[in-house]
């Protein structure tokens, strides 16, 4: 297993030297949480993972895919954007506008860095793409999103239009409050090849989304193939969500995709008004994310996973994607580690995307040496020979041995005072080789 090294639990730890080494992350985080709690919101002290994973594994032996350790699941079926979407290369989603006919207090673009300019400009997402394709030579999914991009609907055709004139296997989706679809403007966007529109719906104080944006979907399905919906579920509104996943798919959508609730750093006052706090541990790994959704607010994976249950115990014939905060932070780590050279004691996690490193501390790095020694595996010793760094798909040598070791989470950055890329340290978690499994990471 793997322990997450934090304020609570940091002194429980019995080797010195991985507490050393874990103290300054365990530092970073809480003034992480300091500066949320700035905010004026609270950090709950609750934790929801053994809930999630009782859920979890009733999904699997449901028949649902569990990928990415849970961060990503889904049963029937999925869109392929959402699988480009995993490690983002070929993949990109551009911004028309961040105007919007709505104002949603739950809403995250007011955390974009050009929000006050944004909402009153219309981008070159065109002029984007063509460096994109020009930069990854193969292009497999694009989507238009805003604000409102059905604002400029028209706009959007022709971007759809030159996509596909590019490489007409590009996948294309736009994103859609739904207020605003007609007839007029899902024939034309058929007509160029969109292939998906998601709608994000926001459910009244009851749970009920109004009647003309369930028209709306019935109208978007009659011309773009996979009509989608994909939506955070409003926190405490369990039973709502599961008479809307009814609905939905008894009007035959392509699919639903289920986020987590984010509070998104502003209109702090109605989340505290609601009860809401955000999740004890916000990131899995604090890392300088450029995505501007928000951290999750607490208790919300455990009702998205329990709705998601239930439509699959209900035989929903509808896709069911729950898609994690962490889910949609795994490509930009991607990017950064993708083409990194890595040393003979660096591990490139096939889930989150982070290089990793087991490391040994001061009494257990000579016993963790004569075992690699005597089976040929590489390692580092540095700070006079008191840590020793090596690969951890060799942790299982140590299995009959009660240590504890540190897990190391790097990732490849660009430093401008040297002018050149180097590996960060970002976090070091806690493994003990006795249930240690390399899967986990």
């Amino acid at each position: 297993m793997i322990f997450k090294i934090t304020k609570e639990n940091i002194e429980s730890l019995k080797n010195e030297g991985l507490k050393k080494d874990a103290a300054p992350y365990v530092t970073q985080y809480e003034n992480f949480k300091n500066f949320i709690k700035s905010k004026g919101i609270k950090i709950s002290e609750q934790e929801y993972s053994e809930q999630e994973n009782i859920l979890i594994n009733k999904l699997k032996e449901k028949g649902a895919h569990i990928c990415h350790n849970g961060k990503s699941i889904y049963y029937n079926s999925i869109s392929p954007s959402c699988i480009d979407c995993h490690t983002g290369y070929g993949s990109a989603t551009y911004i028309i506008t961040l105007k919007c006919n709505r104002d949603c207090f739950f809403c995250t673009n007011k955390n974009q860095d050009d929000y006050a300019e944004g909402i009153h400009k219309v981008y070159d997402i065109l002029s984007e793409f063509k460096n994109h394709l020009k930069q990854y030579k193969k292009m497999k999914s694009v989507a238009i999103t805003g604000g409102e991009p059905l604002l400029y609907a028209e706009k959007c055709a022709e971007f759809i239009s030159e996509v596909k004139k590019a490489d007409e296997s590009i996948q294309t989706r736009i994103y859609t409050n739904g207020d605003l679809v007609t007839e007029e403007i899902m024939q034309n966007l058929q007509k160029v090849g969109l292939d998906e529109i998601r709608f994000g719906l926001k459910p009244d104080s009851n749970g009920k989304v109004s009647d003309n944006i369930i028209e709306n979907l019935k109208t978007a399905k009659k011309y773009i193939k996979r009509t989608m919906v994909e939506m955070p579920f409003p926190k405490g509104m369990v039973n709502e969500m599961k008479s809307l996943m009814e609905v939905l798919d008894n009007i035959g959508i392509y699919s639903i995709n289920i986020l987590e609730f984010l509070y998104p750093f502003v209109h702090s006052d109605e989340y505290f008004k609601k009860g809401f706090e955000v999740k004890n541990h916000p990131y899995s790994v604090l890392y300088p994310y450029t995505y501007a959704g928000g951290v999750p607010v607490a208790g919300s994976s455990v009702e998205c996973i329990e709705v998601m249950l239930y439509a699959v115990e209900k035989n929903m014939k509808m896709g069911l994607h729950y898609c994690s905060l962490e889910n949609k932070l795994t490509a930009q780590v991607y990017h950064a580690n993708c083409n990194a050279g890595k040393s003979s004691v660096e591990y490139l996690s096939k889930s989150d995307f982070f290089i990793k490193v087991a490391k040994g501390y001061n009494q257990d790095v000579d016993i963790i040496k004569n075992i690699l020694d005597s089976n040929g595996i590489d390692y580092i010793l540095y700070n006079n020979a008191s840590i020793i760094e090596f690969s951890p798909e060799y942790v299982y040598l140590l299995k009959d041995y009660n240590m504890e070791l540190g897990l190391s989470y790097l990732a490849v950055d660009y430093d401008k005072t040297l002018g050149q890329k180097v590996m960060r340290e970002y976090q070091i978690d806690k493994i003990e080789p006795s249930s240690f499994n390399l899967a986990e990471i």
